[in-house]
């Protein structure tokens, strides 16, 4: 543990981000921008693999895409124990590296095994770097605009995807799925690898640095600098019911957020005897993409001025108003309308499941805890797609679905702004008491 004397403390009113912060938000958001490659990137190849082996139905297939998203899920926890040894850089690296062989595998596959062990391969090496490291780097090195930097960095997964929409299409056209595919293994071990050797770094203090605001945090959101680590350990956070409460509400996020994986097929069903052309369905599902790209940083600007759950109960209700607004809607117009409100909530689930978690347990033991509340959101999201697949069966239709959501999001907000109070109390006093015998002056303010 480093002594406070020994670390570098800006001056008060001292507002610049020093360069070496700037230096890891740049590598997050670089690893970020290849996540995007397994999360989005993947998509557009299932045509072009489909008719290189005909005889294989497209479910069959996306298994695989199924294995890829569970089994980085899961490795989160394995890169939660592995990461005081590794450290951030060298997980990266590594978690990089699984994945671009994970691309490579998947590029030369003949048969659906192959494909299913792609996946495996893929999800492995994701869950132990581009969805696991970024969150936590950001977390360990900022305390003033936490949420800004994790929405900047958290935009560069929709950014690439954004990017890779336009590049790949063509690429598969003119060089084949093969061939893209290695182009793409290449573009993930350069933006995990390289980012790894000269950006990302593990924590401030080794470097005789701070996480940038710390010197004028509250009591609770300091960490190791000040002489004592707030926040839950690992042992005492699996114990506490409402840990578990805090999963079970992120999970049900996203399920909730999977609705839109069903709006090319809603608008396809002609609601309310709308027509609407391929083009045009493209158009406003491809700006619920787009959207999310300037939507992420400013959810986490709005967290950092108006406070975490203030944040989450404007953003989330927006998105129940927008679903409500996509069900009654009869014109284009309304769809684009709704779109624009249901895309702030969407980038609120991709950015506030980290917030959320550090919020509730504190730092002490955040990058162990993290690994294993992360997995709710990804699991709920893609539990969520067959459930939401199940509403037109049952009621012949998607309206009763939307209609819903604000029944949802208002369960959703209550269980998750419950359970962070609940287990604050767990170790917030704990924390102020610390503070009081701090070896140096520290402020005080009780957040609830």
């Amino acid at each position: 543990m480093t002594s406070s004397a020994s670390v570098m403390k800006p001056t008060t009113g001292d507002t610049k981000i020093p360069s070496l912060h700037k230096r890891v938000v740049l590598g997050a958001a670089i690893s970020e921008i290849g996540f995007g490659i397994t999360l989005t990137g993947l998509v557009f190849f299932t045509p072009a693999v489909l008719a290189d082996f005909p005889s294989w139905s497209s479910s069959s297939f996306m298994v695989y895409y199924t294995i890829y998203g569970l089994a980085s899920a899961l490795a989160m926890p394995i890169a939660g124990a592995l990461i005081d040894r590794f450290k951030a850089q060298g997980l990266m690296l590594i978690g990089g590296i699984i994945a671009a062989l994970g691309l490579l595998l998947f590029g030369v596959s003949n048969s659906l095994w192959m494909f299913y062990l792609a996946g495996l391969v893929m999800g492995l090496g994701v869950g132990l770097s581009v969805q696991y490291v970024p969150i936590v780097v950001i977390n360990r090195w900022f305390v003033e605009k936490r949420g800004t930097m994790m929405g900047l960095i958290l935009a560069g997964s929709g950014l690439g995807g954004v990017i890779l929409g336009i590049i790949v299409p063509p690429l598969i056209m003119s060089a084949g799925w093969r061939t893209t595919i290695f182009i793409l293994a290449a573009m993930m071990a350069v933006t995990t690898v390289l980012p790894s050797i000269f950006l990302i770094r593990n924590t401030p203090e080794q470097y005789g640095m701070e996480a940038y605001g710390a010197s004028f945090a509250d009591a609770t959101e300091k960490t190791e600098s000040s002489g004592f680590d707030p926040g839950m350990f690992r042992d005492e956070a699996l114990k506490n019911a409402w840990f578990y409460i805090l999963a079970l509400s992120l999970f049900t996020l996203g399920i909730l957020h999977a609705m839109n994986l069903h709006a090319v097929n809603y608008l396809a069903g002609e609601p309310w005897g709308i027509k609407f052309s391929p083009q045009l369905a493209s158009v406003i599902v491809v700006l619920a993409t787009v959207l999310l790209i300037p939507y992420k940083p400013l959810f986490g600007w709005l967290v950092d001025k108006l406070g975490l759950g203030a944040t989450m109960v404007l953003t989330l209700g927006l998105f129940a108003v927008g679903s409500v607004i996509w069900a009654f809607a009869r014109t284009p117009v309304l769809f684009v309308i709704a779109i624009i409100m249901i895309a702030l909530g969407n980038a609120a689930g991709s950015v506030s499941p980290p917030l959320v978690v550090e919020r509730a347990v504190g730092q002490r033991d955040y990058a162990k805890l993290w690994a294993i509340l992360g997995m709710a959101y990804p699991i709920g999201l893609s539990a969520g797609a067959p459930v939401w697949g199940l509403v037109p069966d049952l009621t012949g239709g998607y309206f009763w679905g939307f209609i819903s959501v604000p029944f949802i999001t208002a369960i959703i907000l209550l269980g998750m702004l419950v359970s962070v109070r609940k287990n604050r109390e767990v170790w917030v006093p704990r924390a102020e008491a610390a503070a009081e015998v701090a070896p140096e002056p520290i402020t005080v303010r009780r957040n609830t």
